[in-house]
């Protein structure tokens, strides 16, 4: 895996557009070129104030919240003739569900490959989920929820495949949904001096007049380009996915860039580099593939004895099957830029997810549902104003409803229902009655 600066714009979270191509032969590799300094000591200032400010997880003082993101993935496809690079809604589906499982600590490979102690108990839950957008910046209902297909042809645009300088002018103005309701996934084929990428991220972008950092004010990454490119042979795990990264692990990685996080080794080729998180090992360089035996230690001359380096970390070159964690440091930074970062912060009361959005609570009506998160039973108590009929529905993260039970004439009560035959991750419970509705988060773990 390669990542690129494309058209020597920044890559940090703070002046210019941060791109981050990735491109692969037989390993990961790594061409960023290095953003000025100053701009990087910036983002950091403002990074740890923040961190500092919030004392979000030191003390237990404030939680973490649980946030969640509609996603749509953009198909730049030149017509059925090419079908491979119109990948089916099966493949973009796998996706969602490996994002939801990586970001919410679900992923079954999990105890597979983190076997070191310590790593085990640096391990986090980033409490970040992922829904396929059901609606369109119109309010229309997609037809295949989460995606937007484009057809090349019809835009008048140059035969696929794209260097990125083109995708950056031309393919992401030219369909991005407004990326303050929408984080936008391009998936397509890269060509010219880019072939073999496997995908590229914007990252996030300071918001104006923070200190210490006001110098910074306007210079983010530009609205028309923010989301996370993708190759589309590195898309989920099944259709096109082609190994070793062939389990969604790219989009993971990306994502992580896209929510403020370095790559794990610092980006150095010695032990002087950093990635600003104190619970990732310091690391000589990026690794490639992944160890003969499934969670042995790897160490080298950063990380000279056990637990070693942090191979495992979505944010390393490993091979798809072994990347498997982030830590609580990281969280920390995704967390960070979930709650101050302009075109991130929004995300989380975007109403795209499911047609009445996540609306916790309305008058005349209330829901509380337990025990959140949930083995496979889940309560959820209704109150009504009134006597009246109403409806208990459940909904995964693909917009599918898996679960709906209707009551009449009730003022409300108990409804039990089972999702234990259901996949792990998140769904979201919505109340509705005549008068109003409520939707609210479960996690099935």
């Amino acid at each position: 895996m390669k990542f690129l600066t494309s058209l020597g714009l920044s890559f940090a979270c703070l002046a210019l557009t941060a791109q981050t191509p990735e491109t692969t032969a037989t390993r990961r590799k790594c061409g960023t070129v290095q953003q000025d300094v100053s701009q990087h000591q910036a983002f950091e200032a403002w990074m740890q104030a923040s961190l500092q400010k919030d004392n979000q997880f030191a003390n237990a003082k404030k939680a973490s919240v649980v946030y969640t993101i509609p996603i749509v993935f953009h198909i730049i496809h030149s017509g059925t003739t090419v079908p491979a690079r119109n990948i089916s809604q099966a493949q973009v589906n796998s996706q969602i569900v490996i994002l939801n499982n990586d970001y919410r600590k679900l992923n079954a490979d999990f105890s597979t490959y983190v076997t070191q102690s310590a790593f085990v108990s640096s391990a986090a839950d980033i409490q970040i989920n992922f829904c396929a957008a059901s609606v369109d910046p119109n309010g229309t209902a997609l037809a295949e929820p989460g995606i937007d297909r484009v057809n090349v042809t019809t835009k008048g645009w140059s035969a696929l495949p794209y260097a990125t300088s083109y995708i950056e002018s031309t393919v992401k103005p030219g369909t991005i949904w407004d990326p303050t309701k929408y984080y936008n996934v391009w998936v397509l084929q890269f060509g010219g001096s880019d072939v073999g990428t496997l995908g590229y991220a914007q990252f996030p972008t300071i918001p104006s007049g923070t200190s210490p950092v006001t110098d910074m004010v306007g210079q983010g990454g530009a609205a028309s380009t923010d989301g996370v490119v993708v190759d589309y042979r590195y898309v989920g795990n099944t259709g096109t996915a082609t190994a070793p990264y062939n389990k969604g692990r790219t989009l993971t990685h990306e994502t992580g860039h896209w929510l403020g996080l370095w790559h794990i080794w610092g980006d150095d080729n010695d032990c002087s580099g950093t990635d600003y998180v104190s619970d990732t090992p310091n690391q000589q360089v990026e690794n490639s593939s992944c160890p003969s035996t499934n969670g042995a230690v790897k160490t080298d001359a950063c990380a000279t004895v056990a637990p070693g380096f942090n191979y495992q970390n979505y944010m390393d070159y490993s091979d798809d099957k072994c990347m498997a964690m982030f830590t609580a440091g990281q969280r920390d930074r995704m967390q960070a830029v979930m709650a101050n970062c302009i075109r991130r912060k929004t995300l989380n009361n975007a109403v795209a997810c499911v047609s009445v959005g996540i609306k916790e609570e309305a008058a005349g009506i209330l829901v509380d549902v337990f025990p959140n998160p949930t083995s496979g039973r889940v309560n959820i108590n209704v109150e009504l104003m009134d006597t009246q009929d109403f409806s208990v529905s459940v909904m995964n993260t693909l917009g599918q409803t898996v679960k709906d039970v209707k009551q009449t004439a009730s003022n409300g009560g108990l409804v039990t229902l089972d999702l234990s035959e259901h996949p792990q991750g998140v769904y979201f419970v919505t109340v509705k009655s005549k008068t109003a509705s409520v939707t609210k988060r479960v996690v099935l773990q």
